[in-house]
């Protein structure tokens, strides 16, 4: 019993740690995890529709489609941010793990611009189908890295997840219905429910 409680206890300061190295930044952070997950989620499952022929969308509604999640994502990272501007940043280990989690998010941006630019050059959207598997593959490695610091059976988890979507969402190009049912699923799995647990978790740390 006390060894199980002495893990549960190591995993909830993990959990402050993994962020901030506090309560309020894991939140923060799971919070930003969860609106991702669910907008975008939800913006594969749309796309997915649209292109079964579920419904027919305007012009404008496949460009609410298309940028709508993004415009409410940033938003809300603008007042996660405002709203935790002051909070503490945590050790060294918390801060090379956030770094590691913003160098991804950097890379995937890079990576964007070097995609959209091979398929308008090529002419071939194919070729911008391939962002979504690099960035798939980013966060395999982002969680890879804080599983090998922390090494928590859970990270490790998410590790493989992400990196089973990858090969997956490889493997299905050139099946757009496929391709986007994959992106949804991982969005909902290895990334908005990480988000809440980790709300959850912070919630029940300062109780």
């Amino acid at each position: 019993m006390t060894a199980e409680f002495d893990q549960a206890r190591d995993d909830l300061a993990f959990m402050r740690s993994l962020v901030s190295g506090g309560e309020k930044f894991q939140a923060a952070a799971g919070e930003l995890f969860l609106w991702a997950g669910l907008l975008y989620g939800f913006q594969c499952v749309g796309q997915w529709l649209a292109y079964v022929g579920a419904f027919n969308l305007p012009p404008i509604g496949h460009l609410i489609l298309g940028f709508g999640p993004t415009a409410v994502f940033l938003v809300v990272v603008a007042k996660v941010i405002w709203r935790e501007r002051k909070a503490p940043k945590g050790g060294p280990t918390t801060r090379a793990l956030n770094a590691v989690f913003q160098g991804a998010g950097i890379a995937n941006l890079v990576m964007a611009l070097v995609f959209a630019y091979g398929a308008h050059r090529a002419q071939d959207f194919t070729v911008w189908l391939y962002h979504p598997v690099v960035v798939c593959m980013f966060q395999g490695v982002a969680w890879y890295v804080a599983w090998v610091i922390r090494k928590r059976a859970w990270l490790g988890a998410v590790s493989l997840g992400w990196f089973a979507v990858t090969v997956a969402l490889g493997l299905a190009i050139g099946n757009t219905g496929a391709f986007l049912l994959i992106i949804a699923a991982a969005l909902f799995a290895l990334m908005a429910a990480p988000g809440y647990a980790m709300m959850r978790l912070a919630k029940r740390a300062e109780a």
